[in-house]
This record gives C-alpha cells, structure tokens and sequence, in this order.
C-alpha cells in the first residue's frame, strides 16, 4: 500500500516522553498498525526524548520489546528490524534548555540525511504539569517554527486532561495561543477516533430517515452510558484526583452527546464539525446548586481505597450518573442521561435514543405501548440496532419488537486504542482537525462540569457505596431518569 499523496510527505515525530506508559502502551503500537497498514510516510522518523540514558539502538530495542509484548512472537522479524530503523534517541530534560538545542541538532542532521525540510510533530506523552514548561520551550528554541518558508510545518499534539476544571483550561490555552499558531494545535481525545462515533455522523446526516424527526418532537430521551467491567488496576496514583467524570464524563461522554444533538454542519470540513459541536457544548443547561442533589448521583466500588496510590480516605467517584440538558429549541426538556464507571460487571458501551409514543397508537388492547428505539453501540459489539413493532403471526392483532442490526464488525477484528490512536496520527500528518477538540469545546464542557465536581467536593451529593462487578448500583441509581 502507498500512502495517500498527503500522507507522504517527510515527517519526523518528535515523543516528549518516549519511554512513557502512553508510548508503551498506545502510541508505539499505534505507529507500528500504520507500519503495517503501508501508511506512513516513506520518509518517517520518530524521535524518543527522555531523560533516560539511552542509546539509539537501546531505544530499538525498548521499542522491540513492546511491539512483541503487543503484537506477539509472530511478527516477521524483517518487518520489525526495518521498523525500528525508524527511531532515534534523545537524552534531555523537560525544563533544560539545552537539551532542546540537542535536539534541535538531531532533527537537523535527519532532514540533511534526506535532503528536505521535514515537517514535524511534537507529541507531549507527559503528564499536563510538564504543559507549560515544554510549551516555552518549543517556542524559544525555535522548534516550533517551520525550517523552510515554503514549507515544513510543525504541530503540536496534546493529550486529555486539558486543565482540571475552566480556570486552568483557560490557563493552558491562553499560553497556547500566545505561543502557537491555531492550526498547529490538536488537542486528542481518542473517543472521537472511534468508528461508531463517526458513524453517528455519517448515519444522522449522510441518510434522510431520522433526521427530520432528530428532536424534542420524537425523541423522550438520549441515554448514554459507558459501564466498564475493568477496574483503576495500577492507574491508583492518576485516578484519585481526578475520578470517573473528570476521566470520561467531562470529554467523551459530552463528546459523544455532541455528535448526536449537533445541528448540521454545511460541510465535512473540520472546522465546520468542531463548530457545531461547541454551539451545542455552549447551549448545555447548567445545573443549579440547589438542584444537583437531584440530578446527579455518584459511588465508589467497595475495596477502592486499597489500591495502591488511592488515598485512605478518598471519596473519588468511580461511577456517577447524571441528568443533563441542551437547552435549544430542538432539544429543550429532553433529558439526557450520562452513566459510567468501572467494575460494574459485563461492558456495556452505547447511545439509545428513545422516540416518543406515537400519538393514537394503533396498539392491542392492554398491550404494549410502542417506542422505538435507536442503539449505537461501541461494546460488546460495535452495531446499530433500530427498534420497531410489528404484528406476530396468527389470527389476533398482538405485537412485538423487532430489530433491523446492522454489524460493523466482529469485536475480534477490532484492536481498541491502536486503531483510534492510529488515526488520529495519520490526521495530525494530514493536517485534519475534525477528530480534535477545539478550545470551544473545551471550555463549553467545563461549564458545565465545574458546578458538579464543585458541590461533590463539599458534600452536597452523598458517596455512594457498591459491590463491584455487579451493577447493583445501576437500581439505586434509576430514580434519575
């Protein structure tokens, strides 16, 4: 497979913490599917920066051991040697200005190697505290900039949290945008990877069924709900601070919830993606202090606070639920439902959009009201079903369901992360934003998230308690509806 003509042109990734536990386990991987797939750049570097003491082939080798441990013994060993050639080291520290310089150098002597002004991608695989200083230095030593008027630009890609509340979002972005340029910004959440989330898109607005119905009219409510079987495991020291809605409800779910009550865009373009998804972030209600009582619930799977980095006392959520609102004229009084959390048995990913009762049902006499349902479903299996009544055979009017399902593949031929990850990288190379989130976005989402963690942080909602790997929580939790 050649890669697309703008796809392949020179690119060297430089990795801001190339040894990391998001390089092992996401983006080294991720590199190596598109290795395979024939979609890099026939001129591709990638740079690991580190404060490792390491040696190029040290690095190789590091990066050997992972695509093993992911991939397997089977993999054609001249596959991997010709992969590996693809990397290089460098030693520096965050906060050293010279290690930048030695970087610099490094960068240069590869685009001398091939003759061009490469373009580069500075990946940040590091932990937000590091935002700022990396950030200035990028600036000052000069990386930032294009090595070519005519040519090799540079970007810049960051990983979620994006600040931990509005106050510090706008902090990060106010020092971004002073420092670099908008396009040169993606900002990743990789939900918006996912296939099923695209095909929200491609199913509301690429077909003519539903959308003229797409509203308060005929829809009663849109839940959607992320019910992970696993658990913190050894993520103890990064979950405690920030817990079940700061990890997923404040960015995918509101992601999520945006591709489905957006308003149409006039184009595919990623500008007109991002902005009606922020118009419709912005018109999310805010939920009152004296009503959050009712419209949120949160608990905490019992033997949490033993894991290892988790505070004694914590009182992180690891599951919530919580009833939102957009308040448009397409969508005003239609309740929202938000629901996740971990250790809550067999997973269950998916969007169900409820339509109303049709007026003057034509239903069997003490049967059932009919309501039909649309399901996007991300796991077990990545499917959309659409529900319907129909007759039963025989001689009375008596109904039942059916199920129009459509598979978008069999979860065996799926690798989770990998293919997300991999592409959003080929996007950042293309230069399309539309699977990244604006700073629009950004800030609509803590809007709406501040007020809630606010007043579980002063105790205004309880902690509530459930076994894990059961969703018995899941009944205490149905009176938000």
């Amino acid at each position: 497979m050649t890669p697309a003509p703008e796809t392949n042109i020179p690119t060297i990734l430089v990795a801001l913490g190339g040894t990391g536990d998001l390089m092992r386990r996401k983006v080294i991987p991720a590199f190596f599917y598109l290795y395979k797939q024939g979609a890099l750049p026939d001129k591709f570097r990638l740079v690991g920066f580190s404060r490792r003491d390491m040696t190029d082939e040290q690095f190789r080798e590091y990066v050997k051991e992972v695509i093993v441990a992911h991939a397997g013994e089977l993999i054609f060993p001249e596959m991997i040697d010709s992969f590996l050639k693809l990397f290089k080291f460098q030693k520096g520290e965050f906060s050293d200005k010279k290690s930048y310089r030695d970087l610099k150098k490094t960068i240069d002597e590869c685009d001398k190697e091939w003759g061009v002004c490469s373009n580069k991608l500075f990946y940040l695989a590091v932990a937000p505290e590091f935002y700022e200083t990396i950030f200035k230095n990028l600036s000052d030593s000069k990386l930032s900039e294009p090595c070519d008027e005519d040519g090799g630009w540079t970007r810049l890609i960051i990983e979620k949290p994006f600040g931990v509340d509005l106050k510090t979002a706008k902090s990060i972005e106010r020092l971004l945008t002073k420092l670099f340029l908008p396009e040169q910004i993606y900002r990743i959440d990789h939900y918006l990877a996912k296939e099923m989330l695209q095909n929200i898109l491609t199913f509301r607005f690429s077909n003519n069924l539903f959308e003229k119905h797409w509203g308060r009219d005929s829809i009663e409510r849109i839940y959607i709900k992320s019910l992970e079987e696993i658990g913190v495991e050894k993520r103890g020291a990064f979950y405690d601070p920030v817990g079940a809605f700061r990890d997923v409800g404040q960015n995918h779910f509101l992601a999520m919830m945006a591709l489905v009550t957006m308003e149409h865009p006039i184009s595919f373009d990623a500008k007109a993606i991002q902005r009606k998804r922020a118009d419709v972030l912005k018109k999310l209600k805010i939920i009152k202090k004296n009503e959050i009582p009712k419209a949120t619930f949160r608990a905490q799977h019992e033997g949490y606070r033993t894991i290892a980095g988790v505070a004694k006392n914590s009182a992180t959520e690891t599951y919530f639920k919580i009833k939102a609102e957009v308040a448009t004229k397409r969508w005003k009084g239609v309740p929202i439902i938000l629901e996740g959390g971990k250790r809550l048995g067999a997973p269950e990913k998916e969007v169900i959009i409820t339509f109303k009762h049709p007026k003057q049902c034509l239903c069997p006499k003490d049967g059932p009201h009919h309501k039909n349902e649309i399901i996007i479903r991300f796991e077990p299996r990545e499917e959309i079903l659409i529900e319907f009544w129909s007759k039963k055979p025989g001689f009375t009017m008596d109904t039942a369901p059916r199920m129009l399902h459509y598979i978008l593949r069999e979860p065996k031929a799926h690798i989770p992360y990998i293919e997300e990850y991999a592409k959003l990288l080929l996007d950042c190379i293309r230069g399309d934003q539309m699977l990244f989130v604006s700073t629009s976005e950004i800030q609509a989402m803590w809007r709406f998230t501040d007020p809630i963690l606010d007043a579980w942080k002063k105790g205004l909602v309880p902690l509530h308690s459930y076994k894990p790997d059961t969703k018995e929580i899941l009944q205490t939790s149905n009176y938000i509806q």
